[in-house]
């Protein structure tokens, strides 16, 4: 009789200790440091070094207005790992990040882990951080 009540209680224990494996994340991304809010803010969620390259689709996605000089995106649902953010303020709203002739932008842009690039964007890992709370904040400064 004893076996068995141990041999329950360590089954429930490990019951509850793998639920926790497989609760998912809210991801809250604020953009701060916008010129005005004109247009709305595009947001990519990228979860691999795969789909953060340029031509690729993101893992998620949002179109955000713009407040008070600043924009929240939310991500629910979200598994725990490594993800990376990278948005642009899309002012003239044409679905495009604008640059002039020389490739250089026209609109402000940002990732997380406020990354910079030398010669365009940041490199994955510079970007990258880990989803590991269930309420997670990422603040990208557009400045």
């Amino acid at each position: 009789m004893k076996f068995k009540f141990s041999l329950l209680i360590i089954i429930l224990f490990s019951v509850f200790i793998n639920a926790g494996d497989n609760q998912k994340a809210r991801l809250i991304v604020k953009i701060k440091g916008l010129k005005n809010d004109q247009g709305t803010v595009k947001v990519a969620l990228c979860n691999s070094s795969e789909n953060y390259k340029e031509d690729l689709a993101p893992f998620k996605a949002a179109i955000i207005e713009i407040k008070n000089n600043q924009a929240i995106a939310v991500f629910d649902n979200l598994p725990a790992g490594n993800y990376a953010v990278k948005a642009f303020h899309d002012e003239n709203n044409n679905d495009d990040f604008d640059t002039n002739f020389l490739g250089i932008p026209k609109e402000d842009y940002g990732f997380s882990n406020n990354a910079r690039g030398l010669f365009g964007p940041p490199s994955w890992d510079a970007a990258k951080f880990q989803l590991n709370k269930i309420d997670q904040i990422v603040e990208i400064n557009f400045n």
